[in-house]
């Protein structure tokens, strides 16, 4: 009898993760940032943060830890992405 190979940490293959349709992009007042958040916006819609299913923070760590704090009555995971110069 072989034992089954588990599934890839963080996954699993029986509960399938719901596509988020609401987004809510947030960034910092950085261009790099600023820019982010428009090209995602076309891509993928905008939404105001107390309506989305996912809140996406483009920033540093900073941003992020303010989008955290924010957000933090708000049901919506937070998910940070780096728009930000090193050491910024």
């Amino acid at each position: 009898m072989v034992a089954a190979k588990p599934a890839p940490l963080g996954r699993n293959p029986e509960v399938a993760m719901p596509a988020a349709r609401n987004i809510a992009f947030l960034a910092s007042d950085t261009a790099l940032a600023q820019e982010a958040k428009r090209r995602l916006e076309a891509f993928y819609g905008s939404f105001p943060p107390e309506d989305a299913d996912v809140i996406v923070a483009l920033g540093g760590d900073g941003f992020m830890l303010a989008t955290l704090h924010a957000t933090q009555n708000i049901e919506a995971p937070v998910y940070g992405m780096t728009a930000a110069r090193s050491g910024s």
